[in-house]
């Protein structure tokens, strides 16, 4: 591996560890939003304590997923634009193999997606991770979570090619903590806590003789 391969890859996954630290706390904050079933959801409305857990997952989607696309260079050094720029042929890693049309659809994806991108900056500057003296005035910021999960795909295809024409290798997109089929905390919280009212209600009409 040549000393700009090293370079690059070393890039790109700092990129692809902001990238999982925002997918895990998207993920979790969307279960905690939509489980799988109505008991959970009838357990996590009525204890508030998962509302709050829920938002500052959230707020830590928001603003891990603002360092890979703020438009200041400077400001977040792995931002995409700014990745994206170093992989053109007259960048950085313009030696990299790297194709104008992936090049072009990324730059394609992030112009059509300006706007949810807007919307993430504005949350972390003005609410998220600073104080602004008028941010009731951006509580109204239509921001949805197929938005986010648009942002985060264009984030993984990008990690993908980079790391398959680069470094001829494949890329594992699961989160290391999450998993949705094995995350059985609420469900068993709402199953004990409903066996327990049962059990109490069962008692109070049990006939003694």
């Amino acid at each position: 591996m040549t000393v700009k391969q090293q370079e690059l890859k070393k890039e790109i996954w700092r990129i692809w560890e902001i990238e999982i630290v925002t997918k895990e706390c998207f993920q979790f904050s969307f279960y905690f939003h939509k489980p799988d079933t109505e008991e959970e959801a009838k357990y996590l409305h009525n204890h508030h304590e998962f509302g709050s857990i829920r938002h500052i997952l959230w707020r830590m989607t928001v603003i891990e997923l603002s360092k890979l696309f703020s438009s200041s260079s400077k400001r977040d050094r792995y931002n995409l634009n700014h990745f994206i720029s170093k992989l053109k042929k007259d960048g950085h890693f313009g030696d990299m193999g790297i194709s104008l049309s992936s090049i072009d659809k990324w730059e394609l994806a992030l112009r059509d997606n300006k706007n949810h991108i807007d919307n993430i900056l504005t949350l972390r500057d003005k609410i998220y991770a600073h104080t602004d003296p008028n941010k009731d005035d951006y509580k109204a910021i239509d921001l949805s979570f197929q938005d986010v999960e648009v942002l985060i795909k264009i984030v993984e295809d990008l990690i993908k090619e980079v790391y398959l024409v680069v470094f001829d290798a494949g890329t594992d997109m699961s989160t290391p903590t999450f998993d949705r089929s094995r995350f059985d905390m609420i469900r068993i919280l709402s199953s004990e806590k409903r066996k327990k009212l049962e059990e109490i209600l069962g008692s109070r009409f049990t006939i003694k003789e």
